[in-house]
């Protein structure tokens, strides 16, 4: 039971944790290089250029959002971590 408890404890949740940071934060920057580029592209073509401003406004909205969701995932990160250690540190009953 100990070797199960060490791999989890010590491995598994600090992974769990950095692949779901990782992964959603790498999501919103994928979001927002393709509306950036959708901008410049609409931007290079000028007969397209009345589409600029939704996509502008898109990406000033997902800059926002991707604020929100930094601090949002910064709670979780701190919330999840606390939760491990104090589980790490005091056994359950």
């Amino acid at each position: 039971m100990t070797p199960i408890e060490f791999v989890s404890t010590f491995l598994v949740r600090p992974f769990s944790l950095a692949v779901r940071l990782f992964a959603n934060l790498l999501a919103g920057h994928i979001m927002l290089s393709t509306f950036g580029g959708l901008c410049i592209t609409l931007w290079s073509l000028r007969c397209l250029v009345a589409a600029l401003p939704l996509s502008l406004f898109m990406l000033i909205a997902l800059t926002g959002f991707e604020v929100l969701v930094a601090f949002l995932q910064a709670y979780i990160f701190t919330i999840l971590t606390a939760v491990y250690i104090g589980g790490a540190l005091h056994p359950e009953h």
